[in-house]
């Protein structure tokens, strides 16, 4: 028998607003603990990979969150898996726009 929380999200258990394709794997990341609830938001991995194009990999957004480039909520350098709201602001240092 498992013990504690589960670990693991799969690609089709995955909230439906996320947009994962099928066929991208079998396993997706899943958010921890935050001001917001699965369904409500994104983990800033996914959105920084998939929605905005900066990073390829995992380990490419790790690097970014390391090197304090994204800035969420007034943090940097916050947790990839760190769930994200919609309506929330995502300020790039380099760019210099806000999205």
């Amino acid at each position: 028998m498992p013990r504690g929380p589960k670990k693991h999200l799969k690609r089709l258990a995955a909230p439906s607003s996320w947009m994962l394709d099928k066929l991208g794997g079998v396993f997706t990341i899943k958010p921890s603990s935050g001001p917001h609830k699965q369904g409500e938001s994104l983990p800033i991995a996914l959105f920084l990979r998939n929605r905005l194009k900066y990073a390829l990999s995992m380990k490419e957004v790790e690097t970014i969150c390391k090197q304090r480039l994204i800035k969420m909520m007034a943090s940097s350098g916050l947790d990839p898996r760190f769930p994200t709201g919609f309506s929330g602001c995502c300020p790039d240092r380099e760019d210099r726009r806000e999205l």
